[in-house]
């Protein structure tokens, strides 16, 4: 029984602490934001750098991951009766096969690297209408692949891509909710896959998911009640809000650099 405990014991002074306090309130604050507006990574990345700068690029992902799997228990619990369960877990092979090599990729990577991925999850996220209308039948799992890889990389703005592949299959308007609803199941799925790989690559830290777990999952039960009451801002304010938090993004993915600048004099 005491042995059971210890990971408790040694938890316990760390949950009093300022970062904590921060991890609670951003996780919160960033599940009502990604269940409005989308894109929390872009939010999320420049506070765990900040909160811990010496934690590698692969660490925050990871960890970062781990809220976005709780936060989409919800919507998972929610529309379970329309979720086409064996046809996901199919068509969800190359994606998983692309979550895993991406995890391998940056599993290890310095926080100075995170500047080029998030210009690329940026170019991504803004390119992605254009590009979901190039994806053809043909290449539909080579596309699976490399979103996949990219769900493991960074995964910013991954619901659109998943959209987007999966109208190929149903391509009828009338179809496009029951699309986003096998989309939020297979982002879920992929998160899965990709919070396993990063914590046998050691990149979890039960401190920092644990709390910012909690603060994601209420966030995305506030967020859920909040949108559905306000009902949804226009496309417009939904972009520019979308791209302040780009710049936010950039700016904490600046922050090594001006720490190692410092370091080295």
């Amino acid at each position: 029984m005491m042995e059971s405990l210890s990971w408790i014991s040694a938890l316990a002074p760390w949950l009093l602490t300022r970062e904590t306090a921060l991890l609670l309130v951003g996780g919160f604050v960033v599940g009502i934001f990604s269940v409005i507006i989308g894109g929390g990574f872009f939010i999320s990345i420049p506070l765990l750098q900040f909160l811990f700068p010496s934690v590698s690029y692969g660490a925050i992902v990871g960890n970062l991951k781990v809220g976005s799997f709780f936060r989409g228990i919800g919507s998972t619990i929610t529309n379970r009766k329309e979720i086409d369960w064996l046809g996901n877990l199919l068509s969800s092979v190359p994606l998983v096969i692309g979550t895993v090599l991406g995890v391998m990729v940056i599993a290890h990577l310095h926080q100075r690297w995170m500047l080029p991925a998030i210009i690329a999850a940026i170019a991504l996220s803004e390119l992605a209408p254009w590009l979901a209308k190039r994806i053809t039948k043909g290449s539909f799992q080579a596309a699976s692949l490399v979103t996949g890889a990219y769900a493991g990389f960074l995964g910013a703005g991954i619901g659109i891509i998943l959209v987007a592949l999966f109208r190929l299959k149903h391509p009828a308007v009338e179809r496009i909710a029951h699309v986003k609803i096998q989309a939020r199941f297979i982002e879920w799925l992929i998160g899965i896959v990709a919070v396993i790989a990063h914590y046998f690559h050691g990149n979890l830290i039960l401190a920092l998911w644990l709390v910012w777990s909690v603060g994601s999952f209420a966030g995305g039960l506030a967020g859920g009640v909040l949108l559905e009451k306000l009902g949804a801002m226009s496309g417009k304010t939904q972009k520019s809000v979308l791209r302040l938090a780009y710049l936010v993004a950039i700016a904490g993915a600046l922050l090594p650099f001006l720490n190692w600048g410092r370091g080295k004099g």
